[in-house]
């Protein structure tokens, strides 16, 4: 019984059952132009999730200010509240904090 069952597994799995027509590379259709656009496909999948990888970044929130910075003002925005500083030393502090 094993015998028989190897032999026609063996039949249904050869070359001729699974290709009538005969084996041929690619099915007769050889290499053509779509065998010349696939690495072109690719690179462009490739840049366009570099692209998306860069876009996403940048737009994060991750590079945002830095907490250092908010917190430093706010507690200069507290002080002058305060009255612990004058305006002009607000104003000197402030642009100096920012970058200005």
């Amino acid at each position: 019984m094993f015998r028989i069952g190897v032999l026609v597994l063996s039949l249904l799995s050869s070359q001729a059952a699974a290709d009538p027509g005969g084996y041929d590379h690619m099915s007769g259709w050889g290499y053509g132009m779509g065998m010349m656009f696939g690495p072109i496909l690719w690179i462009i999948v490739l840049g366009l999730v570099v692209a998306a990888v860069i876009w996403f970044v940048r737009n994060s929130d991750i590079q945002g200010d830095k907490p250092g910075k908010s917190e430093a003002l706010s507690e200069l925005d507290l002080r002058f509240a305060k009255g612990d500083i004058d305006a002009d030393d607000y104003t000197a502090r402030r642009k100096l904090l920012n970058g200005e």
